[in-house]
């Protein structure tokens, strides 16, 4: 059996005296879409930034392709994995074009064929080449987050980190970013990590899901258990609850941070 693409072991964050994640432990195949869904503050998030190397307080052990990864990483970690935030107004420059945007991460790790390589990476999110000189404030919620998805896919990382993709944006846009996402995922062989609140979006797109609540991963299971409410854990079944019915009772006992 190969090495998993992503192996996390005992990992464990503090800030200050709030223990965000509790002793997490998974292991992400190679071409697989793992998710982790919970509510706001139960840790999910967190974990995506220590991976991605934007938290370097924590313990335990982050493995990439097999290789240990220290708190601080080498700049060639950048070209393996990437991260795509919520917010795609606010994790792009308002002042730079959109060629400006994708020329940057090219520039900097010293890549070739820039023209061609930022002509792709719009036809691959779905943006005509008269995008390419527009600023974000001119583009729609999901025309911002193609591009964000495009910035991070032009580097040709083999992991793309996905955090909340799509809660910003209007439901009618979701499927069509999630969509954008799926087929990046059948045809370029990444990996992926997807953190939501939506179980729904979560199932859409993962094979498997771990299931935090209060830091800790307190239930890992696959999307068909989850659409058949097939749970072992009686959080999951509430999150599931409150998921299909938007039940306020169902909600309000769900146990978290916030």
């Amino acid at each position: 059996m190969s090495e998993p693409a992503i192996k996390i072991e005992n990992l464990n964050i503090h800030f200050g005296g709030l223990h965000a994640v509790r002793d997490a432990s998974f292991s992400v195949n190679r071409g697989e879409c793992y998710g982790i869904v919970g509510e706001s503050g139960s840790g999910k998030s967190t974990i995506l930034r220590a991976i991605s190397g934007l938290n370097p307080n924590w313990t335990g052990t982050v493995e990439i392709d097999g290789q240990p990864q220290t708190q601080h990483r080498p700049k060639s970690f950048y070209r393996t994995v990437q991260m795509v935030f919520q917010d795609p107004y606010s994790s792009l420059h308002p002042r730079h074009t959109i060629d400006r945007t994708l020329s940057e991460p090219i520039s900097i790790f010293g890549l070739d064929r820039s023209e061609e390589r930022i002509r792709t990476a719009l036809e691959r999110v779905g943006l005509r080449a008269g995008f390419r000189f527009r600023y974000p404030h001119q583009l729609s919620g999901g025309q911002r987050q193609r591009v964000a998805i495009a910035r991070a896919a032009i580097l040709e990382p083999s992991i793309l980190l996905l955090d909340e993709p799509t809660s910003a944006l209007d439901v009618s846009i979701q499927a069509e970013v999630l969509n954008l996402l799926k087929e990046l995922l059948a045809n370029s062989g990444l990996t992926m990590i997807l953190v939501s609140h939506n179980l729904a979006v979560v199932t859409h797109m993962c094979q498997r899901v771990a299931v935090m609540n209060g830091g800790r991963i307190v239930e890992e299971t696959t999307s068909d258990a989850l659409r058949d409410g097939r749970v072992r854990e009686d959080y999951t079944a509430r999150l599931l609850a409150a998921t299909r019915s938007y039940n306020r009772a169902a909600a309000h006992g769900l146990n978290t941070f916030d």
